[in-house]
C-alpha cells in the first residue's frame, strides 16, 4: 500500500456528548478520551511555535457534512483549543442550553470531531508513516436525554447515518492535513443516556442492581434524566422523566462573577467544572490567592442541589417499589457535597457513584451494549452460515 492510497478501516465507537464534556470509547473500554464541549470559530490565522503536543489539545478541524449546513461550523477549534480563543466561542449555556441536544449543530460538530480523532488515533502509526486519507465504517453507539428520545430519536439518527461525513485536521500535531471520511451505522439505535449508565453500573459495580427496585438520576450540565427500574432491570417508562436544571448556566454565573474582578481568571465553564470536581476553590496569580470562590460556589451550588433533590423526590414519592435512589454523571460529581449535606437532615437512602466512574457511566454502558450487539450479530451470521452449509450438505446426500 502506497502513501497516497486510502486506508480503509472499521471502528466500534461510543460517544456521550455531554453539555460540559464529550466522552468517547473506541474498540476497547481502556481506549477512551474526554474533551470539553466548547467550540470556537477561529479568529485570524493561528501559528504553532512547534508542531508538538497532544493532538487532543489542538483539535483544529474542517468539516464537510450533509448534517452541518451553516458555514460558521465548517472550520472550528474544538475542546481545549477553543478555550480562551479570541474567536466566537460556543458553550452549551444560555440560549444553547435551551435548545434540544438532538438539534444543536454543536452536537454534530463534536460528534464528528470525536469520531475522526478516534479513527486517527487508532491509525497513528500509519499516519506517522505518511498515510493522509482514511475511510472508515463506524459502528456508533450514542444517546439522547430521556425528554428527547421519543420525539427526536429518528431525526438525530438520520443526521448521523445520512451520507458521508468528512473531517480534515488543520494545525493539529501529528494529524495535520489528515482527512477522515466516515459513514455511520447505529447497531443499537439511539439509546437513552440514563439507561446506558445503569447497564454499566450493573455490569461493573458490586451493587447488584438487577435484584432491586431503584431510581437513578443522570445529572448533566443541562439535563437531568430520572429513570426507575423494577427488579430485573425492567425500565418503568411511566415514571421515568427528565428536566432541565441548567447546571452550566449556574457555573457561567460563577465564572462571570469571578472574572468581574478585572481579569479572565476562568476561561470556560468546562474549566470551572474541573476545578469544582477537584475542589480547587482558590484562584492563584503570581503565586498568591487572588480570589477565594468558596462562599460564591456554596451559594450557587446549594440552590442547584435543592432543585435537583426536589425533582428527584417529586418523582420518587410516586414509585412504591424503588427502595433506593442513585445519582450518576458529571453534574452529580459536582453537586454531591451539597446534596449529601441536604440529605443529612432527610436521611433518604441516596447513593452516589464513584467519582472516577460517574462521568463515564453512560459512554461505558453504551459501548458495552454496542459491543454485545455486534458480537451477537456475528454469532447469528455464523450460525446462519453453518445452517446453510448443513442444508446444502444434506441436499447433496441423495
Amino acid at each position: 500500500m502506497t502513501k497516497n492510497e486510502v486506508l480503509t478501516t472499521t471502528i466500534t465507537l461510543s460517544i456521550d456528548n455531554g453539555s460540559s464534556h464529550v466522552k468517547v470509547i473506541y474498540d476497547h473500554l481502556d481506549c477512551n478520551f474526554i474533551f470539553p464541549n466548547v467550540l470556537a470559530q477561529p479568529f485570524g490565522e493561528r501559528f504553532l511555535l512547534m508542531e508538538q503536543g497532544d493532538p487532543l489539545d489542538f483539535l483544529d478541524v474542517q468539516i464537510t457534512s450533509p448534517s452541518i449546513e451553516s458555514d460558521q461550523y465548517r472550520h472550528v477549534y474544538v475542546g481545549n483549543l477553543a478555550i480562551g480563543d479570541e474567536g466566537i466561542i460556543h458553550e452549551i449555556v444560555g440560549d444553547k442550553a435551551v435548545q434540544k441536544k438532538a438539534q444543536r449543530p454543536e452536537t454534530m460538530v463534536t460528534l464528528l470531531t470525536a469520531a475522526a480523532y478516534a479513527i486517527a488515533k487508532k491509525h497513528e502509526d500509519a499516519i506517522r508513516r505518511g498515510k493522509k486519507r482514511i475511510k472508515a465504517a463506524v459502528n456508533l453507539g450514542t444517546g439522547l436525554p430521556i425528554r428527547e428520545i421519543t420525539k427526536f430519536r429518528e431525526e438525530f439518527a438520520n443526521k448521523i447515518t445520512g451520507g458521508v461525513h468528512s473531517v480534515t485536521f488543520g494545525t493539529t500535531p501529528i494529524f495535520k492535513g489528515i482527512t477522515v471520511e466516515m459513514e455511520f451505522s447505529l447497531p443499537t439505535d439511539i439509546s437513552i443516556d440514563d439507561v446506558s449508565g445503569v447497564y454499566d453500573l450493573e455490569a461493573t459495580s458490586k451493587s447488584h442492581l438487577s435484584h432491586k427496585g431503584f431510581g437513578i438520576a443522570d445529572v448533566g450540565g443541562v439535563d437531568m434524566d430520572i429513570a426507575f427500574f423494577k427488579p430485573g432491570l425492567d425500565l418503568d417508562q411511566r415514571h421515568s422523566t427528565g428536566a432541565k436544571i441548567y447546571l452550566n448556566d449556574a457555573l457561567e454565573s460563577i465564572r462571570n462573577e469571578v472574572n468581574s474582578q478585572g481579569e479572565e481568571l476562568i476561561a470556560s465553564t468546562a474549566e470551572l467544572t474541573l476545578m469544582l470536581v477537584n475542589k480547587e476553590y482558590e484562584i492563584y496569580a503570581e503565586g498568591k490567592v487572588v480570589f477565594d470562590m468558596t462562599s460564591l460556589i456554596n451559594r450557587h451550588m446549594r440552590i442547584l442541589a435543592e432543585k435537583v433533590l426536589k425533582y428527584a423526590r417529586n418523582s420518587w414519592k410516586h414509585v412504591r417499589y424503588a427502595n433506593e435512589f442513585w445519582f450518576i454523571g458529571g453534574g452529580a460529581v459536582v453537586l454531591q457535597p451539597w446534596i449529601e449535606k441536604l440529605n443529612a437532615e432527610l436521611g433518604l437512602p441516596i447513593k452516589f457513584d464513584t467519582v472516577e466512574h460517574s462521568q463515564f457511566r453512560n459512554v461505558r454502558g453504551t459501548f458495552l451494549m454496542l459491543d454485545h450487539a455486534l458480537k451477537h450479530e456475528d454469532e447469528t451470521a455464523a450460525a446462519s452460515a453453518d445452517s446453510e452449509g448443513l442444508s446444502e450438505s444434506g441436499s447433496g446426500s441423495d
